[in-house]
Protein backbone atom coordinates (compact mmCIF):
# COMPACT_ATOMS: atom_id res chain seq x y z
CA UNK A 1 0.00 0.00 0.00
CA UNK A 2 1.72 3.12 -0.67
CA UNK A 3 -0.41 5.94 1.47
CA UNK A 4 2.09 9.07 -0.06
CA UNK A 5 0.60 8.16 -3.45
CA UNK A 6 -3.23 8.10 -2.65
CA UNK A 7 -2.40 11.18 -0.15
CA UNK A 8 -0.82 12.96 -3.04
CA UNK A 9 -3.41 12.42 -5.16
CA UNK A 10 -6.08 13.18 -2.35
CA UNK A 11 -4.24 16.92 -2.26
CA UNK A 12 -3.99 17.45 -5.33
CA UNK A 13 -7.65 17.59 -6.01
CA UNK A 14 -8.24 19.64 -2.64
CA UNK A 15 -5.58 22.26 -3.91
CA UNK A 16 -5.50 22.13 -7.54
CA UNK A 17 -8.43 20.29 -8.40
CA UNK A 18 -6.80 18.61 -11.54
CA UNK A 19 -3.51 17.45 -12.02
CA UNK A 20 -2.70 19.20 -14.51
CA UNK A 21 -3.38 22.16 -12.85
CA UNK A 22 -1.01 21.22 -10.47
CA UNK A 23 1.57 20.93 -13.34
CA UNK A 24 1.31 23.99 -14.25
CA UNK A 25 1.27 25.41 -10.60
CA UNK A 26 4.54 23.90 -10.21
CA UNK A 27 6.41 23.52 -13.41
CA UNK A 28 6.41 19.46 -13.00
CA UNK A 29 5.28 17.56 -15.87
CA UNK A 30 2.19 16.13 -15.79
CA UNK A 31 3.68 12.80 -17.10
CA UNK A 32 5.79 12.76 -14.12
CA UNK A 33 3.01 13.75 -11.81
CA UNK A 34 0.56 10.59 -13.43
CA UNK A 35 3.69 8.28 -12.92
CA UNK A 36 4.24 8.69 -9.43
CA UNK A 37 0.18 8.21 -8.78
CA UNK A 38 0.21 5.10 -11.24
CA UNK A 39 3.29 3.41 -10.17
CA UNK A 40 3.88 5.23 -5.84
CA UNK A 41 6.62 7.31 -4.26
CA UNK A 42 9.53 4.08 -4.38
CA UNK A 43 9.86 4.29 -8.17
CA UNK A 44 10.28 7.73 -8.17
CA UNK A 45 12.88 10.11 -8.18
CA UNK A 46 13.75 11.26 -4.56
CA UNK A 47 14.35 14.84 -5.03
CA UNK A 48 11.10 15.09 -7.28
CA UNK A 49 9.22 12.88 -4.55
CA UNK A 50 10.14 15.85 -2.23
CA UNK A 51 9.21 18.61 -4.21
CA UNK A 52 6.03 17.44 -4.78
CA UNK A 53 5.40 16.36 -0.94
CA UNK A 54 6.22 19.87 0.24
CA UNK A 55 4.45 21.58 -2.04
CA UNK A 56 1.60 19.49 -0.85
CA UNK A 57 2.00 20.69 2.43
CA UNK A 58 2.90 17.12 3.20
CA UNK A 59 5.33 15.64 5.74
CA UNK A 60 7.84 12.75 4.61
CA UNK A 61 8.63 10.02 6.96
CA UNK A 62 12.60 11.53 6.44
CA UNK A 63 11.26 14.18 8.56
CA UNK A 64 10.37 11.95 11.75
CA UNK A 65 13.93 9.95 12.01
CA UNK A 66 13.10 7.09 14.33
CA UNK A 67 15.13 6.83 17.47
CA UNK A 68 16.43 3.84 18.51
CA UNK A 69 16.84 3.75 22.36
CA UNK A 70 16.64 1.09 25.27
CA UNK A 71 12.60 2.08 25.72
CA UNK A 72 12.12 0.98 21.77
CA UNK A 73 14.31 -1.90 21.65
CA UNK A 74 12.59 -3.03 24.99
CA UNK A 75 9.13 -2.61 23.40
CA UNK A 76 10.47 -4.84 20.35
CA UNK A 77 11.80 -7.65 22.50
CA UNK A 78 8.24 -7.56 24.07
CA UNK A 79 6.31 -6.96 21.03
CA UNK A 80 8.47 -10.00 19.41
CA UNK A 81 7.19 -12.54 22.39
CA UNK A 82 3.56 -11.88 21.65
CA UNK A 83 1.49 -14.55 20.09
CA UNK A 84 -0.54 -13.74 16.66
CA UNK A 85 -3.59 -12.17 19.15
CA UNK A 86 -1.36 -10.27 21.17
CA UNK A 87 0.69 -8.74 17.61
CA UNK A 88 -2.51 -8.04 16.08
CA UNK A 89 -3.97 -6.12 19.34
CA UNK A 90 -0.83 -3.80 19.41
CA UNK A 91 -0.78 -2.97 15.51
CA UNK A 92 -4.26 -2.00 15.76
CA UNK A 93 -3.51 0.25 18.69
CA UNK A 94 -0.62 1.82 17.02
CA UNK A 95 -2.26 2.11 14.06
CA UNK A 96 -5.05 4.03 14.78
CA UNK A 97 -3.03 5.99 16.99
CA UNK A 98 -0.59 6.96 14.13
CA UNK A 99 -4.06 7.81 12.57
CA UNK A 100 -4.94 9.83 14.86
CA UNK A 101 -1.90 12.05 14.88
CA UNK A 102 -1.48 11.83 11.05
CA UNK A 103 -5.50 12.81 9.99
CA UNK A 104 -3.24 12.95 6.53
CA UNK A 105 -3.20 9.29 6.65
CA UNK A 106 -6.92 8.90 7.56
CA UNK A 107 -8.70 6.21 5.92
CA UNK A 108 -11.95 4.17 6.72
CA UNK A 109 -11.07 2.47 10.00
CA UNK A 110 -11.03 -0.94 10.18
CA UNK A 111 -10.23 -1.80 13.54
CA UNK A 112 -11.33 -5.36 14.41
CA UNK A 113 -10.86 -8.37 16.78
CA UNK A 114 -8.70 -11.05 16.11
CA UNK A 115 -10.62 -13.04 14.12
CA UNK A 116 -13.65 -11.14 13.95
CA UNK A 117 -14.87 -12.19 10.67
CA UNK A 118 -16.59 -15.30 12.13
CA UNK A 119 -17.70 -14.18 15.47
CA UNK A 120 -21.79 -13.97 16.10
CA UNK A 121 -23.11 -13.99 12.51
CA UNK A 122 -23.39 -16.98 9.61
CA UNK A 123 -20.66 -17.08 6.92
CA UNK A 124 -21.63 -16.56 3.13
CA UNK A 125 -20.01 -19.28 0.63
CA UNK A 126 -17.36 -16.58 -0.74
CA UNK A 127 -16.61 -15.38 3.56
CA UNK A 128 -16.02 -19.49 3.88
CA UNK A 129 -13.93 -19.41 0.90
CA UNK A 130 -12.07 -16.94 1.95
CA UNK A 131 -11.46 -18.35 5.59
CA UNK A 132 -10.01 -21.68 4.34
CA UNK A 133 -7.52 -19.89 2.23
CA UNK A 134 -6.58 -17.87 5.19
CA UNK A 135 -6.15 -21.43 7.40
CA UNK A 136 -4.34 -23.21 4.68
CA UNK A 137 -1.80 -20.06 4.49
CA UNK A 138 -1.38 -19.71 8.07
CA UNK A 139 -0.96 -23.36 8.60
CA UNK A 140 1.65 -23.62 5.78
CA UNK A 141 3.23 -20.89 7.44
CA UNK A 142 3.48 -22.28 10.66
CA UNK A 143 4.97 -25.49 8.93
CA UNK A 144 7.43 -23.61 7.79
Amino acid sequence: MDLYKDLIRKRIKEKFGTIENFSKHTNIPRTTVNFILKNGVSSSNYSMVSTILKELDIQSVNEHPVVIDDELLDFIKIYSSLDDIGKHSVTSVAETEYRRIHPEFLKEAIIAAYGSITSGKSLTKEEKAIMEIVDKIKKDNNEK
